[in-house]
């Protein structure tokens, strides 16, 4: 009898015992699942590592293993154009794992991206109390404060970022430079143009940043020259055009002439040469000559239609004066 109780013993196991057996095998089963995943997210295939998340799930994995699958899942959501699930499962991961920065990085670059950066600054908040040095969270708080208009804070986050990057990315220098010329932070936007400069020497994008904050200080001959150096390292029309505007501010209004004909040569319809040298032939007493010209520029976009539309009601207005004399 006692032989046959210890014989029963063996075969019905105490229900503790089952349990952990039991969970034993399936929390072996969700790591190899778990495996599997991180090996296909590796490999860039991203439908594979969705579809094994279904039955890693299905193992009612531990907290740990479930944290770094969110992560893989995540992310092949964004990659497969499913955001709402993306966003629905970085929610999720927060709660969780607060302290995770990646959910909250993640989900913050999404509504950047989306056009939503008052969601982002918060996010981007977080993460960056528990990691001060995290660079997309540095840049990504840059872009949505400047976003947001609060151009003096983006100068703050884009200046670490930048020097995160040993001020060796070119992108998100250039974006720093925009930032300062929108601010009018005449000086911070020389500095990063010499350091993008040196970084791009034969990029026409420097220049013409040195050239915007000369314009942007009054000194529109000065800044003719600097675009002059852009236009040799990059040619195009919208930089010669740029060059004819600052000399007609300038005042060079025989000089801003000749840049507008040689442009118009080309293409008779553009409405900024055409605004360019009607505003000259005007400013030297020639309005009739500058009417036609003025009125090719009332056809473009919304910048030159209302600069063109105020000349031609000036004109208009001083020919009823000459009527009623």
């Amino acid at each position: 009898m006692k032989f046959a109780f210890i014989i029963l013993l063996l075969l019905f196991p105490a229900p503790r015992a089952s349990a952990f057996l039991f969970g034993g095998a399936r929390e072996e089963r969700a790591a190899i699942k778990l495996a599997e995943m991180r090996l296909a997210f590796e490999a860039g295939d991203c439908l594979s590592a969705l579809e094994i998340s279904s039955a890693f799930i299905m193992e009612k994995p531990s907290a740990a293993m479930r944290e770094e699958a969110y992560g893989y899942m995540g992310r092949c959501y964004e990659t497969s154009g499913s955001t709402d699930k993306a966003i629905n499962l970085y929610k999720l991961a927060i709660g969780l794992y607060p302290e995770n920065v990646l959910f909250a990085s993640r989900l913050a670059l999404i509504y950047n991206k989306a056009g939503f950066p008052e969601k982002a600054v918060p996010l981007f908040l977080k993460v960056l109390s528990i990691k001060t040095d995290e660079l997309d969270a540095n840049l990504g708080l840059a872009r949505a404060y400047a976003a947001l208009g609060f151009l003096s804070r983006a100068k703050d986050f884009y200046s670490r970022a930048v020097v995160l990057q040993d001020l060796r990315q070119s992108s998100s220098l250039e974006e720093y430079a925009l930032c300062m010329l929108r601010k009018r932070d005449w000086p911070e936007a020389i500095f990063i143009a010499g350091k993008g400069a040196a970084l791009q020497p034969k990029s026409a994008f420097w220049p013409q940043v040195g050239a915007r904050v000369s314009a942007g200080q009054g000194k529109y001959f000065k800044a003719a020259l600097a675009i002059e150096e852009a236009v040799k390292l990059g040619p195009s029309r919208r930089l010669r055009l740029e060059r004819a505007l600052y000399l007609l501010l300038d005042g060079r209004l025989r000089l801003a002439i000749e840049a507008a004909d040689r442009e118009l040569a080309e293409d008779g319809s553009d409405a900024l040469a055409s605004i360019v040298k009607a505003i000259a032939l005007h400013s030297l007493g020639r309005k009739e000559d500058a009417a036609p010209y003025f009125a090719k520029a009332a056809g473009g976009g919304p910048f030159t239609a209302k600069i063109a539309g105020a000349f031609l009601a000036d004109n208009r207005a001083e020919a009823e004066d000459s009527c009623k004399k």
